[in-house]
């Protein structure tokens, strides 16, 4: 191949054809507005991201405090409104559904590096999974109505255990309200996360306990056994989502 010689137009970067003034040398300014549109993709990709998880996050939250009202009113034997609440708990779980299949399609367009996006497609797991889990414990006592009798010897136990699954729920919140904002506020919330998981857990414990000992059915002793332990995975999905988190900010994301 011949080569123009030095210092010829075209080796240049100028030069004509067909009396047009040819320009071949590199456009810098081309490049840096490439560059510019490449970074407010991202930039644009992750404040859409973030909004969607603290949006998820804040549903998770509702929903295990419509959990709450679904058991008062099945305490009381109100099975009007525990029907009520419980339908109120699926639209909230399902809409937590929909954000999170939308988190999912722009984690997997590649918004964030590879292992950014996994970590926090795994965060958005279980934050949902909060959602879930109060969903399927007011199943489990929707589907056989236990009576206000069988249930009114641990209905306060009950009732203090999903006040501190619902605190591990909203310390969780607030640490993915604080992503990106305030890296100490976040650590801090993150770790009331685990000290209200821990509580709940404690809780727990004595409450199986109880069940066990109560001189009801043995259809009533599993349902509650099983209602307890399914409200159990909310404290457990915020605990987890927390462990997340340091993963997060252990690669530099704050």
């Amino acid at each position: 191949m011949t080569h123009p010689p030095r210092g010829h137009a075209l080796a240049r970067g100028g030069g004509t054809c067909g009396g047009r003034k040819l320009n071949t040398a590199p456009d810098e300014s081309g490049q840096k507005v490439f560059g510019m549109r490449l970074f407010h993709r991202f930039a644009g990709g992750e404040a859409d991201v973030l909004e969607l998880l603290k949006t998820h996050a804040r549903l998770a939250v509702r929903a295990s405090e419509k959990l709450q009202a679904f058991v008062s009113k099945v305490g009381s034997d109100d099975w009007a409104g525990a029907k009520s609440s419980y339908q109120e708990l699926d639209r909230i779980e399902s809409t937590a559904d929909e954000v999170h299949k939308e988190l999912v399609e722009k984690l997997s367009s590649g918004v964030f590096f590879s292992g950014l996006g996994a970590d926090l497609m795994n965060l958005a797991e279980h934050i949902d999974g909060i959602a879930d889990s109060a969903k399927d414990a007011a199943r489990i006592l929707i589907f056989r109505k236990i009576t206000a009798s069988d249930i009114s010897p641990v209905l306060r136990g009950i009732q203090d255990y999903l006040v501190e699954c619902a605190k591990a729920a909203e310390a969780l919140r607030m640490a993915v309200e604080s992503l990106r904002q305030d890296k100490e506020e976040m650590l801090k919330h993150m770790e009331e996360t685990e000290a209200h998981e821990e509580a709940a857990d404690e809780i727990k414990s004595q409450l199986v306990e109880e069940v066990y000992r109560l001189q009801l059915p043995v259809l009533s002793i599993i349902q509650l056994k099983d209602f307890i332990m399914m409200a159990d995975n909310i404290g457990d999905h915020a605990e987890d989502a927390g462990d997340t988190l340091y993963v997060i900010l252990a690669k530099g994301y704050s």
